[in-house]
């Protein structure tokens, strides 16, 4: 694809990015507390949100594998069918989110994405399961735009491919043959800014509080901003 653009392709973060994951409930992202409740159901545990956010969420995304081991040691589960069960609730609550309604696609995001297509390349780094990329690409008639996607596979060890590490941006930039000077990620985390950090290329950062603890190339307030910077 030959254009004047500085840059030929484009990774986009998927969720609160494109997707607004967070739902319709009063409590932001109250599918996956439902599902993980599902879960926790299976093995006669009751924790509430503040519990769930205090010995499980606090410890995945501080420590990834380890912090699911640390989980499962305290409540005396076999960690390998915990995540299994676990991670097929949440992709299974997800994809239901998606299919009612409470999961959306962000204001302006399709207008957005078709008119990057037309200038870019365009790719798909997130940290959801990748069986919850291909659902949204598909039900939202997305998959037309993008060149390749990626979401994270549901084994244990995958966890340490998620962002920070620039696993799935350095996946990207090898089979599109793309130098790093080439590509620019746009993200709403600052783990993802730092992964794009990490990976040597630019980044746009999706900035919705004033409180921000990374340094992108670029800032935005929401997607549709990315015309102004691109």
């Amino acid at each position: 694809m030959a254009t004047g653009n500085k840059h030929r392709v484009v990774l986009l973060d998927m969720d609160g990015t494109f997707l607004d994951s967070r739902g319709v409930g009063k409590i932001a992202h109250e599918w996956a507390y439902g599902a993980f409740k599902k879960t926790l159901d299976h093995y006669g545990l009751k924790l509430s949100i503040d519990e769930i956010d205090r010995y499980f969420l606090a410890l995945l995304h501080s420590d990834g594998e380890g912090g699911v081991r640390k989980f499962c040691a305290k409540f005396g589960l076999d960690c390998e069918e915990f995540w299994a069960r676990r991670e097929n609730d949440v992709i299974e609550a997800k994809i239901e989110a998606m299919r009612q309604c409470e999961i959306k696609l962000c204001e302006n995001s399709e207008a957005v994405i078709k008119y990057l297509s037309g200038q870019y390349y365009l790719a798909v780094v997130s940290d959801s399961q990748q069986a919850c990329v291909d659902f949204a690409l598909t039900h939202f008639k997305l998959r037309q735009y993008f060149k390749i996607w990626y979401g994270r596979k549901s084994n244990l060890e995958s966890l340490g491919n998620r962002k920070p590490n620039p696993y799935y941006v350095n996946k990207v930039l090898r089979e599109l043959n793309m130098r790093s000077e080439d590509a620019i990620l746009v993200d709403d985390s600052p783990v993802g800014i730092l992964a794009a950090k990490r990976a040597g290329i630019e980044s746009v950062f999706i900035m919705r509080e004033e409180r921000h603890e990374c340094e992108p190339t670029f800032f935005v307030k929401d997607i549709g901003e990315l015309r102004h910077v691109l």
